[in-house]
């Protein structure tokens, strides 16, 4: 019975070994991260493209992208520049199981010009990867249940017994791609267009994209009106029946409420978004 205890302590223990320095080695691939990020930012090496492919999931990457059309800041600093006292003051420490914070004061002497990053990290084929950034419309807030509740349905079909069943499953399918945060995630949306949207909303969609184009800002969505969606931002989709054929979709991006007003038609069997407006 004492050496079946002593060979249980000794397995725990060396598994809470190897749990910490994979956590250790994490935390300092993530420092190791930031730092040339920033540094980078006072060179001419500010667009960061081979570090990034080094440290971050190329999903995760696109979804940068993403994010700073959104918001027009860089979500990996939250910041548009850097300078040496956020260098000098940078830290990383690690919160919970494959989550760490990030932070730096702007100025070293004033504690209110802190800014903190809540990070997702993960050894991915052996090799730390930052697979998820907490978008700056939900501040500090970090946690795995933070992102629970937005599956991927990749597979999965749309409803259709009814308008409403239709666009609920739709959208939740469709969202679900962006909870996904995959490489591909461009094709598996304009898939799902294809096939739920009707030849005017096609239209209407690639007409609101071409405009935000024009502007400099690439991804626009029409059916969330944002270029990006969050995990974090999905337990609060909510849809709402206004008449026969029309629906209002809502879900919160922090402070921010988006609506989406869609209406939809019944053809050949199959029920299609018509109409996208707000």
């Amino acid at each position: 019975m004492k050496k079946m205890i002593r060979r249980f302590l000794f397995i725990s223990i060396l598994w809470l070994c190897f749990d910490t320095l994979c956590s250790s080695a994490c935390l300092d691939e993530v420092k190791t991260f930031y730092r040339g990020y920033m540094m980078n930012f006072l060179t001419v090496d500010s667009n960061n493209d081979s570090l990034c492919k080094k440290f971050l999931t190329e999903g995760l990457i696109a979804k940068t992208k993403r994010m700073s059309n959104a918001t027009g800041v860089n979500p990996i600093i939250r910041s548009q520049d850097v300078n040496e006292d956020a260098i000098k003051t940078l830290a990383v420490k690690r919160v919970a199981d494959d989550w760490y914070m990030v932070s730096y004061l702007w100025n070293e002497k004033d504690s209110t010009t802190l800014t903190e990053i809540p990070l997702k990290a993960q050894s991915i084929d052996g090799k730390c990867k930052i697979v998820y950034i907490t978008p700056i419309e939900n501040g500090s807030q970090w946690g795995d249940e933070m992102l629970s509740g937005c599956e991927c349905m990749n597979e999965a079909k749309t409803n259709e017994t009814s308008g409403q069943s239709f666009i609920e499953s739709f959208y939740k399918i469709y969202l679900s791609t962006y909870c996904a945060i995959s490489k591909d995630i461009n094709t598996q949306l304009s898939s799902l267009r294809l096939s739920n949207l009707s030849p005017a909303a096609l239209q209407q969609f690639k007409q609101a994209e071409s405009e935000h184009q024009e502007d400099g800002f690439y991804g626009y969505d029409l059916l969330i009106n944002n270029f990006d969606f969050d995990c974090m931002w999905y337990k609060s989709l909510k849809f709402n029946q206004i008449s026969d054929d029309n629906y209002q979709i809502t879900y919160q991006a922090g402070a921010t409420i988006h609506k989406i007003n869609i209406k939809i038609k019944y053809q050949n069997g199959k029920y299609l978004i018509n109409s996208i407006s707000f």
